[in-house]
């Protein structure tokens, strides 16, 4: 942790003063920051502060740009990543996170559940139950929607709130069927199994439903979100071959 200065409000009602540190090559903002990692107060991504219109220093022991979170040319939310790249980048996200909430088409209200996945070329598989409320809707509309979400980075600093961290989610739109195919079935159970580390055992395809997301197109997020700044979005049709 470096010590980088102080901070405060150029006018409030009640004037607030923060400590600034570094950690780990990232500025953060907090009442007591100083005392990090002891500190029981939260910490926040500097970035998030409009320099200079709300804030000034008062103590500077280190040199550093403090960027703005406001571009004049702003004309978008996005730099939009296709092709390849995006599939791949969506691929990486997928290694790291192992559950997502899938939302389907439920007549007055969408109904979403957490669910475990693998990704096998091209699809996502998902298991279940052999009877449950998700296979009576989805035989009803097969179109759905599934989310994944995580932190980007490993180290995180303690205290720090999760809208100031480093975040990465992806999209899926497609349809589900369940999988009716004993080889495909097996297969996918296998999958599920290796990608969680856990025994393996024949048999056990027949006691649930294998659920096929067959994924029409994606798109995934990362970073922080920044207000008046662009962000990568990475979008990837899995329709087109």
């Amino acid at each position: 942790m470096k010590k980088i200065g102080r901070i405060r409000t150029k006018s409030s009602i009640i004037p607030k003063v923060y400590d600034v540190i570094e950690v780990d090559g990232k500025m953060y903002a907090g009442k007591d920051a100083f005392l990090y990692p002891q500190n029981n107060y939260d910490l926040r991504d500097i970035a998030c502060l409009s320099f200079p219109d709300e804030w000034e220093w008062t103590e500077k022991y280190t040199e550093v740009e403090v960027e703005s979170p406001f571009e004049k040319d702003y004309k978008g939310k996005y730099f939009v990543i296709r092709g390849q790249e995006a599939k791949e980048k969506i691929e990486d996200i997928l290694k790291r996170h192992e559950t997502g909430v899938l939302s389907l088409f439920d007549e007055q209200y969408p109904y979403a559940i957490p669910l475990n996945h693998v990704y096998e070329n091209g699809r996502l598989y998902m298991h279940s139950g052999k009877a449950g409320k998700k296979l009576g809707v989805l035989r009803k509309n097969p179109n759905a929607c599934y989310c994944l979400y995580g932190n980007a980075a490993d180290n995180v600093p303690k205290n720090v709130r999760s809208c100031h961290l480093e975040y990465e989610s992806i999209l899926f739109f497609g349809k589900i069927r369940i999988c009716t195919d004993a080889k495909e079935k097996e297969n996918a159970v296998l999958a599920l199994t290796n990608h969680y580390g856990t025994p393996y055992s024949h048999g056990f395809a027949d006691m649930i439903d294998i659920l096929v997301f067959e994924i029409d197109r994606a798109t995934a997020r990362t970073g922080r979100f920044k207000p008046g700044q662009k962000r990568e979005l990475f979008f990837c049709d899995f329709t087109v071959q």
